[in-house]
């Protein structure tokens, strides 16, 4: 009876939410457009100690759409193309010990490909100066991809995350400042009997120097409740072959990155932003040296949009300074 009425409020829901957007349109969004640098130096193993196995480059482009379907609902896309390279003189190998089983990806030349096709849904709770908006984001790979070297493009893992965020301008403190964060928690899909659950929390304060010019400081932290462990030490003899060669899309993974970004409005809907992140902390996984976005999001409307007062495109203000300094090549 309990299932026959999870799934009856699981289909009643989206019914709803689509009926009130038909109901009342808004027909606005964005759509951003992002290169992403990142730069791995270290492997960070299960006590929170480094060592350098070669160095990863990551190269991504993001194309990110967001678009509002009334005051309250929204639905958001992304899809990123990576490419990776790996430098040194541990490339990961099918047979451990055996340097003639080293895999393709780590042969000191980029290989990439489209990675996972994201899709976000969420509902604003409220209408006052503390803003608060659950959602739900399915994370999808476009194919199957390799899983298994240290220039991977992602774990090829289908995961779903239930979260909310939370965001109010400082007024009348700080009028020009804004703080918001965002937490969620996510399951993946199972291989060798582990179904990684994970963690994941941001926080963001930012500024306005000028009507056009702002900054940003932020934290994410990633923080994986099972999985595999790196031992120092140890690690990778510690595994099983089908571990060893699953491991990255099932450890125990740990990361805290700081980060800081720029925002310039060049006009009422558009803007171009600028932001840096860096890895202060991490267990049982690639730790970023350093990852550094640059991108341009641009505000538009579709006809659902014209018989409202105002059918110009402009940016909501917290957008204007918000970009994730966190890497989006695992």
């Amino acid at each position: 009876m309990r299932t026959l009425k999870l799934l009856s409020f699981l289909i009643a829901l989206p019914i709803s939410l689509l009926a009130q957007a038909w109901i009342s349109p808004k027909g606005e969004g964005t759509v951003s457009l992002l290169y992403q640098y990142g730069f791995d130096r270290l492997h960070a193993y299960s006590d929170g100690s480094t060592a350098d196995k070669g160095h990863m480059f990551m190269n991504t482009v993001i194309l990110d759409t967001d678009f509002s379907l009334t005051d309250r609902l929204a639905v958001k896309v992304s899809l990123p193309y990576i490419t990776g390279k790996y430098v040194g003189s541990s490339p990961h190998q099918y047979v451990r010990g055996d340097p003639t089983t080293v895999v393709a990806l780590d042969d000191g030349n980029y290989h990439g490909g489209l990675q996972d096709f994201r899709a976000e849904v969420r509902y604003s709770l409220s209408r006052g100066a503390l803003k608060v908006t659950p959602f739900f984001l399915a994370n999808i790979p476009t194919h199957a991809y390799p899983i298994f070297g240290h220039a991977v493009i992602g774990t090829d893992s289908r995961e779903y995350r239930v979260g909310v965020s939370l965001g109010r301008r400082l007024n009348p403190i700080l009028p020009k400042a804004f703080l918001q964060g965002r937490y969620a928690f996510g399951l993946s899909q199972k291989f060798l009997d582990i179904a990684p659950k994970t963690s994941y929390g941001e926080l963001q304060l930012g500024y306005f120097l000028t009507r056009r010019l702002s900054l940003q400081g932020s934290g994410q932290l990633v923080y994986g409740h099972n999985g595999l462990v790196w031992l120092p030490g140890i690690f990778p003899n510690n595994l099983t072959d089908d571990q060893w060669h699953n491991h990255l899309r099932i450890s125990k993974g740990m990361l805290l990155d700081v980060g800081a970004g720029i925002g310039l409005s060049l006009n009422r809907s558009t803007n171009v932003v600028v932001s840096m992140g860096h890895t202060v902390y991490g267990e049982n996984t690639h730790v970023h040296t350093a990852v550094v976005t640059v991108g341009i999001v641009k505000a538009f409307t579709t006809k659902l949009a014209s018989e409202r007062d105002s059918a110009l495109a402009t940016l909501p203000d917290a957008s204007k300074a918000t970009t994730c300094t966190c890497a989006k090549s695992k």
